[in-house]
């Protein structure tokens, strides 16, 4: 079995004008992930809840434990499509994710999961019987820019997403060109991930004079314009 792999994640909400100031910075300092290819990118979630919003709701409360399911893609390659389970424990968490293909994003979107088997992925057996507990079904599309950095040390991450936009139809997830309401666009998020440690460079460079947690995931800002 494959080793959890648990981060840290320190999360705000800044103003546009601060994370302009940010990258200004950071592009001097770190390199831009490897997913990035020199440039920001694109990055759209289908997230799953369950008939009675679990996974809202516990994020809204804060409780300790919580998990989302969801399906991603990235520049709207859905070649390399990713299903994913996100989980907090406390203030670390992890994540779990196998490829699936276009065919059987659309099944799981759709509710028909009779193609999932005992020779499936770990995770999607998972999803199949908490599907079945639960009636886990999709709930919001999340659209975003993201631009990203490395450093080595920490194995630390800083993404900037910002023109976050979403909606609540499942399938504008896999349309190139969807109606798409957008969610604060004055406004972006800063995340920074690390290991067991966040070096003192990362931690400097990040300061931003805003002090606003952002303790609401994309996931809820989609939600709550809907609610």
């Amino acid at each position: 079995m494959e080793e959890r792999c648990y981060r840290n994640e320190i999360k705000h909400l800044i103003s546009w004008s601060a994370k302009v100031a940010l990258v200004n910075r950071l592009d001097k300092v770190l390199d831009l992930d490897g997913n990035a290819q020199g440039k920001g990118y694109l990055v759209k979630s289908l997230y799953f809840d369950t008939l009675y919003d679990e996974a809202l709701k516990e994020k809204l409360d804060g409780q300790p434990l919580r998990e989302k399911f969801r399906l991603r893609c990235y520049n709207d390659d859905y070649s390399h499509l990713k299903f994913e389970k996100k989980v907090k424990e406390y203030r670390k968490g992890y994540k779990e994710s196998c490829r699936v293909t276009l065919e059987e994003a659309r099944r799981l979107a759709a509710g028909d999961l009779e193609f999932i088997g005992e020779g499936s992925a770990p995770l999607l057996q998972e999803f199949y019987a908490k599907s079945r507990i639960k009636l886990l079904r999709p709930t919001v599309t999340v659209v975003y820019d993201r631009r990203a950095y490395a450093y080595r040390p920490g194995n630390t991450r800083v993404t900037l997403d910002s023109r976050i936009r979403t909606s609540s139809n499942w399938r504008d997830f896999f349309r190139k060109e969807q109606a798409l309401v957008p969610v604060g666009m004055d406004r972006c998020v800063l995340e920074v991930k690390f290991d067991r440690y966040l070096p003192d460079l990362v931690r400097d460079l990040v300061q931003v004079g805003e002090t606003g947690s952002a303790a609401n995931s994309k996931y809820v800002l989609g939600r709550m314009l809907y609610a």
